[in-house]
């Protein structure tokens, strides 16, 4: 499918779509619980000094854990490969192949700059079709209004966080203040 391909929806579906995109609701999985899906998709974020940061380090033990019980078959790994806290994509495979995770096991996406990206471009370079969403409450959901507005079935699965209470603080606030609204915006003029 080309990546010029939108998805077309009604009026009323797609103002659904929005608020969905901005209220982020949905169902939330833990990774024992979530249905089976080929493929999960593991977010990136931040890294330093070649290792993940506490919110990724979540996002891969949660895809790992669902790999683990046979839940899905592959882990995407997306992100940015030349961002300027480093090469999350490297940083996050190095992460998984250490975990005992197989080359056959793993996709790479260095061009999903964001989640909307990251999904579309799911379903246009790799083939997914269904897809498990890996990440913290609070992104998982939102991630998993845009790939449905995308045309995926997809679920959202809950990453844990060893974070500090600042990281939490700035990550939510970035959440409801910029990401839900861009999300809804995306919606709304099918990006």
């Amino acid at each position: 499918m080309s990546s010029a391909v939108r998805v077309r929806r009604n009026p009323v579906a797609r103002a659904r779509s929005v608020v969905t995109g901005l209220t982020g609701t949905g169902p939330l999985y833990a990774p024992e619980s979530a249905p089976p899906a080929p493929v999960a998709i593991a977010f990136g974020a931040s890294v330093r000094g070649g290792r993940p940061g506490s919110f990724v380090e979540g996002r891969l033990e949660a895809s790992l854990q669902l790999l683990r019980l046979g839940k899905v078959e592959k882990i995407l790994v997306s992100g940015n490969a030349g961002g300027t806290s480093g090469d999350e994509i490297a940083v996050m495979t190095g992460w998984l192949r250490d975990r005992g995770v197989p080359e056959s096991a793993l996709l790479t996406d260095g061009a999903g700059l964001d989640t909307y990206l990251a999904c579309r471009r799911a379903r246009d370079e790799f083939g997914v079709e269904r897809v498990l969403l890996v990440s913290q409450f609070f992104h998982a959901r939102r991630a998993a209004a845009l790939a449905r507005h995308l045309g995926l079935d997809a679920d959202a699965v809950r990453a844990s966080c060893g974070c500090t209470r600042r990281a939490w603080v700035r990550n939510l606030a970035r959440e409801y203040v910029l990401s839900r609204p861009k999300a809804a915006l995306d919606i709304a003029r099918g990006r």
